[in-house]
């Protein structure tokens, strides 16, 4: 093959807008909302998603900040309803009274992974917060709390949140491995194939 045919070849992705390669969506809250909801997952943070659907159209994505999937804390100020919170949440306001998904992922060793997307519609002021379990025990559950005001109005306190749903099933999913090679436990992959395994 001559130089040109082969150069030209390698020239085409820049031509095509390079959108074949993949593209990560990152979850931006809202900057001038009057009265807003607001957010707080708990653990898993660099595997979780935010998507808000209205009128047909979604915005949204992860929340991670960047690439790379480091765990990303931001503290906005929410009430901690008596919880030690130090490392890995994040809390952000969003933009109430449209339908919310909110999708937790972990992953685990040897491929395991199993994740619960919650979806709701939340209300102006109203405080909520989302935590996943980790598989390692074979299910992950979800377990989505308003936080509110203790009666006295001197804390705050945690509840279920009744008014949620579930997909792809309920607040609890099954692991499964990404390989399933790895459900053999005396599978060992070549040292190249999986690094520090």
């Amino acid at each position: 093959m001559s130089i040109r045919p082969s150069l030209c070849l390698l020239m085409l992705p820049l031509f095509t807008g390079c959108q074949y390669l993949p593209h990560t969506y990152y979850f931006t809250a809202p900057e001038h909302e009057p009265n807003p909801a607001w957010i707080r997952i708990v653990d898993f943070t660099q595997h979780a998603d935010i998507y808000q659907y209205e009128n047909g159209v979604r915005s949204g994505g992860v929340v991670r900040t960047g690439p790379l999937p480091f765990i990303n804390t931001q503290d906005v100020g929410m009430p901690k309803a008596g919880q030690n919170l130090t490392f890995d949440y994040y809390e952000t306001p969003v933009r109430p009274g449209i339908e919310t998904h909110v999708g937790m992922f972990w992953e685990g060793p040897r491929t395991q992974s199993c994740f619960v997307t919650v979806e709701f519609t939340p209300q102006a002021g109203r405080y909520y917060q989302f935590r996943l379990t980790s598989g390692s025990n074979g299910t992950c559950t979800a377990y989505p709390s308003l936080i509110e005001r203790d009666k006295d109005g001197n804390g705050w306190h945690l509840t279920p949140n009744p008014d949620v749903t579930y997909s792809p099933a309920g607040p609890k999913a099954k692991m499964y491995y990404k390989n399933g090679r790895f459900e053999d436990p005396d599978y060992q992959p070549p040292a190249g194939l999986y690094p520090g395994m």
